[in-house]
């Protein structure tokens, strides 16, 4: 995404925004059962429904904040926003690269050839 253009805040949002989407949902199903074992019954229907989203919104929400709060505070210590960037350079393989890689497919077959002879 970044190659694209997206400045790296946006980046950033997005992937926390996918890392947390399973932990949110893990955790409303938690705290919805909790709700179930405390004897919380919101009726059927339509607005049975709506009545059972608030007692797990409200701790749902709480929890977020605080884990977002947590986030932010380990961002800030890590320096993401400092503006300094450092990049992975891609490498670029060389002629002697390729010479190594392939002296050692060499030896790693003739050592193959070497222990399959020594089993027979």
């Amino acid at each position: 995404m970044e190659k694209v253009g997206l400045p790296i805040d946006y980046i950033l949002i997005f992937i926390i925004a996918l890392r947390f989407i399973p932990t949110l949902q893990i955790e409303g199903q938690r705290i919805h059962e909790a709700q179930l074992a405390r004897g919380f019954n919101p009726g059927t229907g339509f607005v049975g429904k709506i009545w059972s989203v608030a007692p797990i919104a409200i701790p749902l929400v709480s929890n977020a904040l605080l884990r977002s709060n947590v986030l932010g505070l380990t961002i800030d210590m890590r320096g993401y926003r400092t503006g300094k960037r450092t990049h992975v350079c891609e490498r670029i393989l060389a002629t002697r690269d390729y010479a190594v890689m392939g002296m050692l497919a060499v030896t790693a077959c003739g050592f193959a050839v070497l222990v399959l002879a020594q089993l027979m």
